[in-house]
């Protein structure tokens, strides 16, 4: 403990005062006595407890004396001093990607921070905290929050979110925060190199935190598989970033039941990778490959993949009126614009948008039909009634003009009407089928236009009980039209565990953990998987340093806390106990 104000010790002349007096003052004992016949038992009494009898005569007296020296004590301003963390605005950046589940002594990276973090909020001293999480978009758990128990309470309830950490969008956001003052701020990673740090601002010291330098990893590096007339074909890749070869036993197992389909030993080379191809697999919805080695970082260990018919192209007829292709690229999806002669050479993979009737029969493509070159539009007035259907989730038709109609196709689904005519049908293979020309509307002019484009596009190139792919807590718009009933999707672990709801025509939010997972809503299901990104497959060395206005040595700091109002609080207790004491024997005594 230290003084802050020794200047004031000569207030110490009060108290001894004080005391000098009641030494020199005349003193006298009053005593009652009804008869002389009690006077011996009155004197019994004062021999037995003198002292006690001593106490009460001068109680007020002690009471004085130690108020005045608790006053004196308080205006030395006395404090304790303690070690906290250096800075004057302190920030935690939490890493919560995927590679903080590294395992080391048992524990995994991500469990040692936030013990490190735990003990390091008993060092704030009051100090104001802000914590940050990485990922795609950084999230603000903690605002200038002092209070250690809520502190405490949020990094208890931290878990990791497998998404890249996107270290410069973080540093962007970090800077942001900045407000002057002396700031430290700590990063909870794994691995990241001085030179990557802003440094320009002077009053700004970074404190990494990473994890242990001897950690080692074997990864599904890619994970693939294709359908084709003799079965499916799949194929992996392994990657060993050790120094030594590693020994496992590689897995893959079907998506509908678990049933391990291929079982094959493998020695992955040090520091090398290993590509292995497999044919005539039996035919699934989607596969998982889980390789059993012996490593520190386990969650790149395992790999799902869904089979489903992608298109990565899509081919305008250059006889379509231009708005066609630049609604495709407002919604940013790639287009060629190619002759109408060539569209019996595209490729079987694609996506073919025209008016040529006959694409219908004969191209392997999917179609989707604007108009038609083989009929005569007839003149039609009225509005436009749709049915439920995802192709029509985010594109309103309701205050779409047409002014004409063609003949419509006998044996398709009707999906979109005008005054009880087809407007919009659907062939038993996907074909979308738009029975006007883009001339004889005025649907480029409204926004579901190029909406309803994307949509019919996402319809024809991915199968109807599958999704896709994501990554971890990838957010993406998706033409979903959920039950009339529930009104609602249900997501679900390929396990049958509860995940989440999403409601109907809210923007879709994939899972964290990597995994294959089911999209419910009544009796409609569709599958998607989660996939690990590339960059959560690599563990980097770690590192651990101080740079910036401070040292290593600087981390902490000595703070003085002030024992001033606990003096005050006590002085308040005694003069209250003073005031009963005086009021008890009376005013006037």
């Amino acid at each position: 403990m230290g003084f802050g104000q020794l200047v004031f010790l000569w207030t110490a002349i009060i108290p001894i005062t004080v005391l000098l007096y009641y030494f020199f003052r005349k003193k006298y004992i009053e005593k009652k006595i009804s008869s002389t016949m009690f006077w011996e038992t009155v004197m019994k009494e004062t021999k037995v407890s003198p002292y006690l009898q001593y106490l009460q005569r001068n109680a007020l007296f002690y009471l004085q004396m130690l108020t005045l020296l608790l006053l004196m004590f308080a205006l030395l301003q006395p404090y304790l001093k303690s070690q906290a963390i250096a800075g004057e605005h302190i920030i935690w950046v939490v890493d919560t990607s995927a590679t903080m589940l590294a395992t080391a002594n048992g524990e995994t990276v991500f469990e040692q921070h936030k013990k490190e973090m735990n003990a390091l909020s008993e060092q704030l001293a009051g100090k104001p905290l802000t914590l940050i999480t990485t990922g795609e978009e950084p999230t603000i758990l903690l605002r200038d929050e002092t209070n250690v128990n809520v502190i405490k309470s949020t990094i208890d309830k931290l878990e990791v979110q497998y998404e890249q950490e996107n270290l410069p969008k973080m540093l962007d956001f970090t800077k942001s925060l900045l407000n002057g003052k002396e700031t430290a701020i700590y990063l909870f990673t794994d691995h990241v190199e001085r030179n990557e740090l802003p440094l320009e601002n002077e009053n700004l010291t970074w404190f990494v935190k990473g994890a242990p330098e001897n950690l080692e990893n074997v990864s599904i590096l890619r994970f693939g598989a294709t359908a084709s007339d003799k079965g499916v074909a799949a194929l992996i890749q392994l990657e060993n970033e050790t120094a030594d070869d590693k020994k496992g036993t590689l897995e893959i197992s079907s998506l509908e039941n678990g049933e391990v389909l291929l079982k094959r030993a493998v020695v992955i080379p040090a520091k090398d990778t290993l590509s292995l191809s497999f044919k005539e697999l039996p035919d699934a919805e989607g596969f998982t490959a889980n390789l059993l080695v012996d490593d520190d970082y386990t969650v790149d260990n395992e790999s799902s993949v869904l089979l489903q018919k992608q298109s990565a192209q899509t081919y305008v007829d250059g006889n379509l009126h231009e708005l066609v292709s630049a609604a495709f690229q407002a919604m940013d999806i790639p287009v060629s614009s190619v002759p109408t002669e060539q569209l019996s050479d595209l490729p079987g993979e694609a996506v073919v948008v025209t008016n040529q009737t006959s694409q219908l029969s004969i191209s392997e493509s999917p179609v989707l039909l604007i108009g038609r070159n083989d009929e005569n539009a007839k003149e039609v007035n009225g509005t436009i009634a749709t049915e439920r259907d995802d192709v029509f989730a985010y594109a309103d038709m309701s205050d779409i003009f047409v002014s004409s109609l063609y003949p419509p196709f006998p044996e398709y689904e009707t999906i979109a009407q005008v005054e009880e005519q087809p407007f919009i049908q659907r062939s038993d293979r996907g074909d979308l089928i738009i029975l006007a020309d883009i001339q004889m509307t005025d649907w480029p002019l409204h926004p579901s236009f190029p909406l309803f484009l994307w949509s019919a596009r996402e319809q024809m190139v991915t199968n109807d009980n599958e999704i896709g792919t994501f990554s971890p807590n990838e957010r993406k718009s998706l033409s979903l039209v959920a039950d009339e009933e529930k009104n609602e999707w249900e997501v679900f672990s390929n396990s049958n565990e509860y995940i989440k709801t999403i409601q109907n025509g809210g923007q879709f939010s994939a899972p964290s953990r990597p995994g294959l997972y089911v999209l419910t809503s009544g009796n409609i299901e569709k599958h998607f998987a989660v996939a690990l990104e590339q960059q959560e497959k690599h563990l980097e060395k770690g590192t651990s340093f101080a740079i910036g206005s401070a040292s290593q040595e600087d981390i902490q700091e000595t703070v003085k806390t002030s024992l001033v109002p606990w003096f005050l609080l006590l002085i308040v207790l005694l003069l209250m106990i003073e005031w009963e004491v005086q009021r008890r024997r009376g005013i006037t005594n």
